[in-house]
């Protein structure tokens, strides 16, 4: 399952980038045409509105459809757990609380899954906020902008970085939990194969 869920990140990661890349370009052109005859200041904002809106969404919605490809690798972890139990292995990963020793195999299989799709989510929700944020950028030259339009910025802008650095916190503890349980086998479950 671990290879199987590797490869499959790796190559949502590498369609995420393309999609970065070629819709930025593409929300350049755009908006540099949509501006065409306006002052300096007012192309180059429009052009990077566009381009972080149209590039920053397309690689967030790229991501989303490959967690849902690999959601049954991802489920194979906590297999055969009901729901009380599912809530243990999620806590005892995250916060550091007791596991019991019975689902310590499971625990371990989450963390794992967990060290593997964490960077990933990290970075939808990075895309995802840059599109928004480009969405209102490219509106800033206008004669019409107003305060609400740059506190809306600075809104996303602050709530992006804080959702980054709390993502990057549950991976460190998640990789702590680890450590801590290196020498506890995961529990492997057969699935079928991710669709890439």
């Amino acid at each position: 399952m671990e290879t199987q869920l590797h490869g499959a990140v790796r190559r949502a990661a590498r369609r995420a980038v393309w999609f970065a890349l070629a819709g930025a370009v593409a929300g350049m052109a755009i908006g540099v045409w949509l501006s065409h005859g306006g002052g300096p200041l007012e192309v180059f904002l429009t052009g990077l509105g566009c381009a972080m809106a149209v590039g920053g969404l397309g690689a967030a919605l790229s991501t989303m459809v490959s967690q849902f490809r690999v959601k049954r690798v991802v489920s194979a972890a906590a297999g055969g757990l009901d729901a009380a139990e599912q809530r243990d292995v999620q806590r005892a990963v995250l916060s550091g609380a007791p596991v019991p020793p019975a689902l310590e195999p499971q625990a371990v299989a989450h963390a794992g899954v967990l060290e593997v799709t964490l960077p990933l989510v990290t970075a939808q929700q990075l895309f995802l906020f840059c599109g928004i944020a480009g969405s209102q950028v490219s509106g800033l030259a206008s004669s019409e902008t107003s305060w609400v339009r740059i506190v809306l910025i600075g809104v996303l802008v602050a709530a992006g970085a804080v959702t980054v650095v709390e993502l990057r916190r549950s991976l460190a503890r998640v990789r702590r939990f680890l450590a801590a349980h290196e020498d506890v086998p995961a529990e492997t479950t057969s699935t079928p194969p991710a669709q890439g």
